[in-house]
């Protein structure tokens, strides 16, 4: 959504997710953004106090113009963050910044924008696979949610689309995670992709798991879970593994869904967090587990994004493309 009209001048890039919230001050044209903060998402009341804050960090800039990427669906002047528990006016959100531009993009399709940018090293091949050339790209992964974006080929461009790919229904594969799909429907009406791969996902399975096996003990969080799967408990690394193949057939089923032969890029802050706990063999196994097409599914490659910010990069992208 945008607001104003920009002139060629300092950028204030925020990303805003439901837990963190990333600012950098981008010169367009002028390299990559620099890191100006971040802070916990909750140390604001709404995104105007978030962008105050950042502008008198850096007065100098005169800064008149911002972008920023929000873990929330992006259709009109109201805007809901959902796992923050904000909502405001776009339109007054900038004359309180006193800002003359202010862009309003999801931010999984800052991470879409940031794969049109990122280069060799920003990127880690995690699969077999060469990219077909001109072709959709998907860029999927949890954080607090699961989040997906499509880009495609425009002539010699790329268009980027915010998609709810997390919200699509979880196909449970195994007796296993029949049971915990049964347990979570019976919870919440309906097991999403993002009821089992994200980090609150974590937290419900895990919460499953307990219910099914009568476990004893208060549920854990998320941090709890990986802490205790880092110490090899064994109700943990299973809570991992279930993660883990949920996230794989999510990617799966987008990847066919989109066909999505330019590759599958996976983001998000949780997978980082697990480090050498998140087994890609098995993600790759789960994620070409589709029958008829698991030899369509091979021929694409998989990628992880490796930039430290890649949602402030890819609000640069856009911030270029529409000069």
């Amino acid at each position: 959504m945008s607001t104003g009209r920009p002139e060629h001048r300092a950028w204030l890039l925020a990303d805003v997710g439901g837990t963190n919230a990333r600012v950098g001050l981008y010169n367009p044209g002028q390299g990559e953004p620099d890191l100006l903060f971040a802070r916990p998402t909750s140390d604001f009341d709404d995104l105007a106090g978030l962008l105050r804050a950042a502008i008198q960090t850096c007065p100098e800039a005169h800064v008149r113009h911002a972008a920023c990427a929000i873990a929330s669906p992006v259709e009109a002047d109201d805007i809901a963050l959902t796992n923050a528990g904000w909502r405001f006016s776009v339109e007054q959100t900038r004359r309180r910044c006193e800002l003359d531009t202010l862009e309003i993009i999801n931010d999984w399709a800052a991470q879409g924008w940031a794969i049109t940018r990122l280069g060799p090293t920003e990127l880690a091949q995690r699969s077999d696979g060469v990219p077909a050339p001109m072709t959709p790209k998907l860029a999927l992964g949890p954080g607090t949610g699961l989040g997906s974006a499509l880009v495609v080929p425009a002539d010699a461009r790329w268009q980027v689309f915010a998609t709810e790919g997390g919200h699509i229904s979880f196909g449970p594969q195994t007796p296993r995670e029949a049971a915990v799909v049964t347990h979570i429907n019976a919870r919440f009406g309906h097991c999403s992709a993002e009821r089992m791969a994200s980090g609150k996902g974590l937290e419900t399975i895990d919460a499953a798991t307990a219910a099914i096996d009568g476990r004893d003990g208060q549920p854990r969080d998320a941090y709890a879970i990986v802490a205790d799967a880092k110490a090899d408990e064994p109700a943990a690394r299973e809570t991992l593994t279930l993660f883990t193949q949920a996230l794989a057939s999510a990617a799966g089923d987008l990847a066919l869904a989109t066909g999505a032969r330019g590759g599958v890029y996976i983001g998000g802050g949780l997978i980082p967090a697990l480090g050498a706990l998140f087994d890609w063999q098995a993600f790759h196994q789960r994620f070409i587990a589709k029958g008829r097409f698991g030899d369509y599914l091979n021929g694409i490659p998989v990628f992880s994004i490796e930039a430290s910010q890649p949602a402030l990069a890819g609000l640069a992208a856009y911030v270029e493309q529409r000069s």
